[in-house]
């Protein structure tokens, strides 16, 4: 085949195409349902378009407000990690440094409460070694104490400068004076490694 005989088929393809056309086209009515359906038809075009823009804005806002929600969640964090750093820091200073034994502040703490040498037995522990902190403790033994001298005890232990911490307590009421008792519990302090 020559390009003459393919160019008069698709001619001859186009003017029966253009007649039929025409034909359907003869009447208004089919005129106007033509003209309808291809309104309709890009009415509906444009919506598809409008539509897929318009959720992809939503899309893009949502995940916007996503990303705000994070920053602000991680300013926060940020906030309160500088806080607890503050903290911790505040805490360090007011340890007091290694000059001082343990044994000799928890004694002097049972001796500003009034408890008798012959009452209390004080034992050293090992000391022990975390991630974060090197703790030192000691194990206290108290006889024959009352309730109020008792509760003196932990509280000036509580709230010593050092940072004192109690430990399993354990209060026994003594079978020879029911008003009297005795304890033993753990005490130490810590001494925070420094986090780089």
């Amino acid at each position: 085949m020559n390009k003459n005989t393919i160019y008069e088929i698709v001619k001859n393809l186009k003017n029966q195409f253009n007649e039929r056309f025409q034909q359907i086209l003869a009447s208004d009515r089919d005129r106007k349902a033509l003209i309808l359906g291809a309104t309709g038809l890009s009415i509906l075009v444009v919506y598809i378009v409008f539509q897929s823009f318009s959720s992809g804005g939503a899309r893009l806002a949502k995940q916007s407000q996503t990303v705000e929600a994070d920053l602000k969640k991680i300013e926060s964090l940020r906030n309160e990690y500088i806080q607890s750093k503050r903290r911790i820091d505040e805490v360090t200073r007011n340890i007091r440094s290694e000059d001082e034994a343990l044994i000799s502040v928890v004694e002097k703490v049972l001796i500003d409460a009034e408890v008798e040498r012959g009452s209390f037995s004080i034992n050293s522990r090992a000391d022990t070694s975390g991630d974060l902190y090197d703790e030192k403790s000691v194990d206290i033994e108290l006889k024959k104490l009352s309730l109020n001298k008792a509760v003196d005890v932990l509280y000036k232990i509580q709230t010593n400068p050092s940072f004192l911490k109690v430990s399993k307590l354990r209060i026994r009421t003594r079978f020879d004076n029911p008003a009297l008792m005795d304890a033993s519990f753990r005490v130490s302090t810590f001494k925070f490694k420094q986090v780089t």
